[in-house]
């Protein structure tokens, strides 16, 4: 037992994380594997060292739904331990991109894992079983169980249901994971969290592998209760994180409006005629509660449910278990033009049950509103039809009717629906085959150039630049100075936060992260910290690369080069060919890239990543 100065006993720090859980599906085998101390120290956990193993473990030119594609499931060395990190990620090969993804999720899954396999840091899946299963972890036991009777008749939510109490969380995917919707999520703690982007619940479901079960015990880990509560009493304080108290991401709606960056009538529009119908104080009536990940006082979550009030809408007893969120508000409500609480209440919670990235749905919902108002598709919906939108998500879950053309995405709606028309492509507004999230970049120049040099695709997680110009007022948002290298700075910070798999709201700065490290047997310095980052960034780009990415997919889709119609500051802007392409070549030159996006020779070795680079990527001189 350690001891605190004041002579109070307070348990120990838990044994250092260095395992790996290797689960062949195909063969229904279950091995363990140190991670080496190397590895740990140049990736840590999470985004960084799940890209060195996917790297190294994935054949070029894999098909992202085959069983040769391994899941990784990540945690964090701090997870179930630190405030807001009660987190897990997970990295494959996206099947909408067909490039790196790596996806996050929250909750008390994560935490619930790490009691149950306390020395672990991460699962790989690889194979697919040849009927469904589930993997169940209970205290350090694992076993391999038959789960035919949850597929295709259990939701994410109610298999959730089937296991959890509150000793066990659950992990699980619904009918579109099922159904490989290329944006299908894996959803956890019944379906209020999600892995959310990129279609990592299709890769689950291509697996047969429909739930992960967790039961465990929480350990003693008292010898860390003076960080813990100095962070706790940080994250119930600090003016940082005061926004994310105080109600979330549900306030960011008035906030985009305000500066024009709200998209509307499918990225035709930045601002929606009267946002009170849509913003934090017209989901307050549905507000039953605040609601927060394990161990966390930021409680940024909401419980919403309509059911009683006299709020009028096209589904009056709509109810979410958490959210909506401002993403969802925002694709699946503003972008819809569907500005009614209980519509998008409704939809958010069918997306969720049915596991559906929100962001790719929304956008995917309002390219066919579109392409219908045109002509082009022959199905009957118009903007703002909340009821119609709801039946298309069952049908996209399914893969039913047209469902089935939309489950491949915007994109590939776009080419099996409509071939012949470049406009339905144009409708189309993804960076890399990964739909936009909900802040149009004609308001602030900095989010196109952290949209199209995003690992994933069109994300808003890699770097938020609109953050401190539009909405932060640090830069100016329609210039293009100083962007560059803040979305080189938020990249690399977000990529250190990525591997650590810690929440974006809780604050985890490099003094913060170095101090927690150090606890559990880690060596790295404030320094250290940042190439690791820095790294993690650059082992995504070399799997690009190696998968046929470079200089001509870090773009912008054609509608961000077309006048904005804001009715706010933004009114008429676009981001111009000359605009952008001096935003990314100071980016290339930053990072320490060729003009073609290849990292320079001396980028690679001052990164200590010669070993990581694929032979068929040629490095720059």
């Amino acid at each position: 037992m350690a001891t605190t100065t004041d002579g109070a006993t307070t348990g120990s720090v838990p044994s250092e994380m260095r395992h790996l859980l290797r689960v062949n599906l195909s063969e229904r085998t279950v091995e363990t594997e140190e991670v080496p101390e190397t590895y740990r120290n140049a990736f840590v956990s999470g985004k960084g060292l799940g890209a060195a193993m996917l790297l190294d473990e994935l054949p070029p030119g894999t098909d992202p739904l085959s069983p040769e594609n391994p899941l990784f499931f990540m945690f964090g060395p701090l997870t179930g331990h630190a405030p807001g990190t009660s987190r897990y990620g997970v990295v494959t090969k996206s099947p909408l991109t067909g490039a790196f993804v790596d996806s996050y999720s929250g909750g008390h899954f994560p935490s619930m894992f790490r009691f149950a396999m306390p020395s672990y840091l991460g699962v790989v899946f690889e194979g697919s079983a040849d009927e469904p299963v589930l993997l169940r972890v209970d205290d350090g036991e694992v076993s391999i169980e038959d789960a035919d009777h949850l597929w295709g008749s259990h939701d994410a939510r109610e298999t959730a249901r089937e296991f959890a109490d509150r000793d066990t969380k659950v992990a699980a995917i619904g009918p579109a994971g099922e159904n490989e919707v290329k944006f299908a999520t894996i959803s956890s703690d019944e379906a209020s969290h999600h892995a959310g982007r990129g279609g990592v619940g299709a890769v689950m479901g291509s697996k047969n592998l429909k739930a992960v079960v967790a039961s465990g015990t929480k350990p003693d880990d008292g010898a860390l209760q003076d960080l813990r509560i100095d962070h706790m009493r940080r994250l119930g304080n600090d003016a940082e994180v005061e926004w994310a108290r105080e109600g979330g991401t549900q306030l960011i709606v008035d906030w985009t409006q305000e500066v024009g960056a709200l998209p509307s009538h499918n990225w035709t529009e930045g601002t929606i005629d009267d946002v009170e119908t849509l913003n934090i104080d017209a989901f307050e009536p549905g507000h039953r509660r605040p609601d927060s990940c394990y161990n966390c006082p930021v409680a940024c979550g909401h419980v919403t449910d309509f059911a009683g009030t006299d709020v009028d809408g096209a589904f009056p007893d709509a109810s979410v278990a958490w959210g909506p969120e401002y993403e969802t508000i925002g694709m699946m409500g503003a972008n819809t033009d569907v500005t009614d609480v209980t519509g998008v209440t409704e939809l958010a919670d069918r997306a969720d049950r049915l596991g559906m990235d929100t962001i790719t749905l929304g956008n995917v919902i309002s390219w066919l509103m579109e392409a219908s108002e045109r002509g082009l598709v022959d199905f009957d919906i118009e903007f703002g039809d909340a009821e119609t939108a709801a039946r298309v998500v069952e049908q996209v879950a399914h893969r039913e009717g047209i469902g089935d053309a939309l489950a491949e995405g915007t994109v590939g709606a776009a080419e099996r629906l409509c071939p012949d028309a470049p406009e339905a492509r144009e409708a189309a507004v993804e960076v890399k085959g990964m739909e936009l999230p909900a802040y149009d970049p004609r308001a602030s120049l900095s989010m196109a150039l952290a949209y199209a040099t995003s690992d994933r695709g069109g994300c808003h997680q890699r770097a938020f630049p609109i953050g401190s110009d539009a909405l932060g007022g640090e830069r100016d948002p329609f210039d293009t100075e100083g962007h560059a290298a803040a979305v080189v700075d938020e990249q690399n910070e977000g990529a250190l936060s990525f591997s650590m798999v810690a929440c974006d709201f809780t604050a985890y700065d490099y003094e913060r992260v170095a101090e927690w490290l150090q606890r559990f047997g880690y060596d790295l310095t404030v320094d250290d910290l940042e190439t690791v980052g820095e790294r993690a960034w650059t082992m995504t780009r070399l799997f690009n690369l190696r998968e046929g990415f470079g200089r001509d997919d870090d773009s912008l889709p054609e509608r961000l080069t077309r006048p904005l119609e804001s009715g706010g500051p933004a009114d008429g802007n676009r981001v111009t060919e000359a605009e952008f392409e001096t935003m990314l070549e100071e980016y290339y030159d930053i990072r320490g890239w060729t003009e073609a996006g290849v990292p320079e020779a001396a980028t690679i070795e001052r990164l200590d990543l010669e070993s990581f680079v694929p032979e068929e990527v040629e490095i720059g001189a």
